[in-house]
């Protein structure tokens, strides 16, 4: 078995779904069979590991499905493909869906990092708003005043 070389760091490409599954593919030749991609809360001391499975030559894949759950917060993700401790990962192509949850992005450092927020749906507790008249004579002093009201989860 070849040894992973760290002088370049591991890419991962992401896909981000709108059920709040994600999907890291680690290019990562020469890795062993227990290798892991780790997930690390930033401001907790959670950790989460998932095995990296062989995906096609050099590559390893990692599947966190929506049924997983992580408090809400940025997550560091780091790839352990030897006995060593995890290394960071530095992000490749991502597709992320425009509902997702959980979305991969670049930190300032180059890292790969997923934010982890609650969806935003009524059934969640976050109200939609619309616009509608307000009460008879009342102005701003940009001009005719607008009121906000939420509106019904029904809506």
């Amino acid at each position: 078995m070849t040894p992973v070389s760290h002088a370049a760091p591991l890419r991962a490409d992401c896909i981000a779904d709108s059920a709040g599954g994600l999907t890291f593919d680690v290019t990562a030749a020469g890795a062993t069979e227990t290798a892991h991609l780790v997930l690390r809360h930033r401001e907790g001391r959670e950790e989460v590991t998932l095995p990296l499975t062989p995906a096609t030559k050099g590559r390893l894949r990692a599947a966190l499905p929506s049924s997983v759950a992580l408090p809400e917060g940025h997550w560091d993700a780091y790839a352990r493909v030897t006995d060593e401790e995890p290394h960071r990962l530095a992000p490749g192509a991502m597709k992320v869906d425009s509902l997702a949850s959980r979305v991969p992005y670049e930190t300032r450092q180059g890292n790969l990092s997923v934010e982890c927020r609650l969806a935003a749906t009524p059934s969640t507790g976050a109200e939609l708003c619309r616009s509608v008249a307000p009460p008879r004579g009342a102005t701003s002093h940009n001009g005719p005043a607008l009121a906000l009201e939420p509106v019904p989860p029904s809506y």
